[in-house]
């Protein structure tokens, strides 16, 4: 499925021409269509499905030319990988998805809340809740019966449109929302406790805003086959592998299966009995008394060094994301990761911001001796006081801390470069269909776009007023919640984070790049400092409207692209993913409130103990009181 050229080779206009100009008429082709110029935008379409059809069948049986099983671009993998099928009678919105997805949804928000305060960070994996849901989706099948009133609680066969839902409305809602980590800072080190029904209106705004976002981008970032979503690509043929290809029967399952089970199994070793295997360094097996040599070539521990030829054998950390991700994107990562190692270098054996008086490696602040900086003596009622910064003196990073904060920002102006660069020739017939007033039709010619048109879209209004609820609730919430942050500051970071939203939801949908974490984050705090000087709690709130909306929105969009792949109703989708935003915040403010109240003093150590540490919040304390005295 990799190729060595940008997969956005070919784009849904060149399609189109193909159509309009080859003669698909040759004597050993089964299909023969001649002057297709004549057909209307509706009969291209079509034309174009039955050809994809076609082709699949061909594929499938083994008599397609070798030219044919080439995947040369993103529309020749969203035909070629995916099967544009559709069993259109297959019911979605049914008790056993619902039940399904709630209950996955509580299980994945509660995990990842949990794990949120845990030393051993832990995500929830999407093929996890995938392989579970199906598991109990079809032992419901089985075994409870379908006769009578219990059809409607085992509607028959577990279709893949009911997993796909119930999975979309778990995943949406199984990570710790950003808004989490500001509720946390306030109640921990300023002393201020939100009220629970403002903290759970924050967390609601400030991740409805984001697919609010997801939503009116649709169109430019989810319809045409240029975008084709690499990370959606793989548990889209999941679903088709068990729910089109004879289940666990089937060769490709097997195989699957077999390689699941394996994996398993060797992942008792690096995780239990042998944690060493994490990361193997043989030049620290060597030599593992130099400084130089530990922050060169060692990295098994957080903030340990680089890891430069190390060694990791736990494919827990190594994941799965090399074997979809286009090649071409990995080598651009590859060649920044080189740079990293160059820099990181250059800045702390250079001395460069006094890099030698600091860990090579450190998130935290120090004073000019390399000592912890005391930060909540250089506050007064909980904001910078300057006075009693010139008595303490000034704060640093660590180099190579610097270094993150200014490459973050440096990346965020290359991705709005390069998608101009690159693709606003393909997406600006998209962009302009988000103009109420344009009159030019944009035709999307993508064989799985043209299958869903049989369904109802979701109306922009819906997307509108689900943004202008959001935008109410985050102003609501400021003024209520003592953010500081006022109704023009949070307009003014909204609109920014719209704009990025756009670029780094394009890089995810042609690239498959979103890996940037929280580098956002500095970003939008420099904004918030200059907009509310000396006030770190305000900061906090801008870095908050800034990058959730984008972080949420490369996810939401994700989705909807796994939906179309899946041909789940878009008014279907919509409903499982706002469920999901919806259960996973109000479980994410359940675990966070039971959690801190409970072990207040381990959170507030700075080394945390063995059940639980805030480093993560530490780290956010750090960065937001840093950029304040900036």
């Amino acid at each position: 499925m990799a190729s060595t050229q940008p997969v956005p080779a070919r784009q849904d206009s060149e399609i189109t021409d193909d159509i309009e100009k080859k003669v698909y008429a040759s004597s050993d082709e089964k299909h023969d269509y001649t002057d297709t110029t004549t057909y209307s935008e509706n009969g291209l379409e079509e034309l174009q499905l039955k050809q994809a059809e076609e082709l699949e069948a061909r594929l499938a049986s083994g008599a397609a030319d070798d030219s044919e099983y080439l995947v040369k671009d993103a529309h020749d993998v969203s035909i070629k990988v995916l099967s544009i099928r559709d069993d259109y009678e297959l019911p979605v919105v049914t008790f056993r998805m619902l039940f399904l997805g709630l209950g996955f949804s509580a299980f994945g928000s509660v995990l990842a809340q949990l794990y949120y305060f845990k030393p051993q960070t832990l995500g929830v994996s999407e093929s996890f809740l995938l392989i579970v849901i199906y598991f109990i989706g079809k032992a419901w099948e089985k075994f409870l019966p379908s006769r009578g009133l219990f059809r409607y609680i085992n509607p028959g066969p577990f279709n893949i449109k009911e997993h796909g839902a119930a999975l979309i409305m778990a995943y949406t809602a199984s990570s710790s929302a950003t808004a989490i980590q500001v509720i946390s800072v306030q109640s921990l080190y300023y002393d201020n406790q939100l009220n629970p029904g403002i903290a759970i209106f924050t967390l609601l705004g400030s991740q409805l805003i984001g697919y609010s976002f997801a939503g009116l981008l649709q169109e430019a970032l989810v319809y045409p086959s240029i975008c084709f979503w690499p990370s959606v690509i793989t548990p889209a043929s999941i679903f088709q592998a068990l729910h089109f290809d004879g289940g666990l029967g089937s060769k490709r399952t097997k195989i699957f299966w077999a390689l699941f089970a394996g994996i398993f199994c060797y992942e008792i070793i690096p995780q239990w009995i042998f944690p060493v295997l994490t990361g193997v360094s043989i030049f620290c097996l060597v030599d593992h008394t130099s400084s130089v040599m530990r922050n060169i070539f060692g990295g098994a521990s957080n903030n340990e060094g680089m890891g430069l030829l190390a060694v990791c054998f736990d494919w827990n950390f190594i994941g799965s994301s090399c074997l979809y991700t286009p090649l071409w994107t990995q080598l651009n990562q590859d060649i920044g990761i080189v740079f990293t190692y160059i820099l990181m270098c250059a800045v702390y054996y250079g001395n460069i911001w006094h890099g030698l008086n600091f860990p090579f490696m450190s998130q935290a602040i120090f004073d000019i001796d390399g000592n912890q900086y005391n930060q909540t003596a250089i506050l007064t009622d909980n904001k910078f006081d300057p006075v009693k910064y010139a008595e303490v003196g000034p704060a640093y990073f660590a180099s190579t801390n610097a270094l993150y904060f200014i490459t973050a920002n440096l990346a965020m102006g290359a991705t709005i470069s390069h998608v101009l660069c690159f693709y606003w020739n393909e997406l600006l017939p998209f962009f302009r269909m988000l103009n109420p007033w344009n009159k030019t039709v944009t035709v999307t010619h993508d064989e799985h776009y043209t299958a869903m048109k049989r369904y109802e879209k979701v109306p922009k209004y819906w997307f509108l007023s689900l943004l202008a609820i959001a935008y109410g609730m985050a102003q609501a919430t400021d003024y209520t919640g003592k953010s500081n942050f006022t109704w023009w500051q949070l307009t003014v970071i909204l609109f920014l984070s719209s704009f990025f939203t756009i670029a780094y939801c394009t890089t995810s949908a042609i690239l498959g790049y979103s890996q940037f974490s929280t580098q956002l984050d500095g970003f939008y705090s420099m904004i918030g400092s200059y907009m509310a000087p000396g006030d770190p709690i305000a900061n906090m709130y801008a870095a908050l409207y800034g990058s959730q909306p984008t972080v949420q929105g490369i996810a939401l969009l994700g989705d909807l692209k796994l939906g179309q792949y899946l041909k789940i109703p878009p008014k279907v989708n919509f409903l499982v993913q706002v469920m999901g935003c919806i259960v996973g915040a109000l479980l994410n403010y359940v675990m966070e409130l039971s959690i801190v109240s409970q072990q207040r003093a381990a959170l507030l150590s700075i080394a945390g103990t063995r059940l639980w540490s805030v480093q993560a919040i530490h780290d956010l304390v750090h960065c937001h009181c840093m950029l304040v005295v900036f």
